[in-house]
């Protein structure tokens, strides 16, 4: 039921006035909870919705829109509390500052690639400078006509 953005179930989707169209931020920290959980990983990006929603205190408002914002809600301590496990568990699911398993592997040989490439054209310039050098020492000991 995640979107990208938040949680879209029943309340998002007929729920009443105040809850119609408005994700709620304890089932986004719930979910991110969960996620790391189960799977042990997080796929960065969920948790810059739930940053968004802290307020200028640091309490946690209950809801937010399409475009991120807090849509008139209140913060509570409820909301808070989840979203602050949420957060506690983000800097314990990996020793790494990005998920280094989750790097696409056209990336990984797109780096290997120009890395072997680049290894390639420093020989290529090695050799020929050897080349060029031992060119000059031979024409320098020469004997020159007198």
């Amino acid at each position: 039921m995640f979107d990208g953005r938040g949680i879209v179930d029943e309340a998002y989707k007929a729920g009443s006035a105040s809850e119609h169209g408005i994700y709620q931020t304890y089932k986004l920290a719930l979910y991110i909870a969960a996620l790391q959980k189960v799977s042990g990983a997080l796929f960065y990006g969920e948790e810059g919705n739930l940053f968004q929603q802290q307020g200028p205190d640091d309490g946690f408002h209950t809801g937010y829109d399409q475009i991120g914002t807090y849509a008139g809600t209140q913060e509570n301590a409820e909301t808070t509390s989840i979203a602050m496990i949420a957060i506690s568990n983000l800097s314990t699911t990996k020793p790494f500052p990005f998920p280094l398993f989750f790097i696409p592997s056209s990336i990984i040989n797109l780096f290997a690639g120009l890395a072997i490439t680049a290894v390639g054209i420093v020989v290529i310039v090695l050799l020929f400078e050897q080349r060029r050098r031992k060119q000059s020492f031979q024409r320098s000991s020469e004997p020159h006509p007198s």
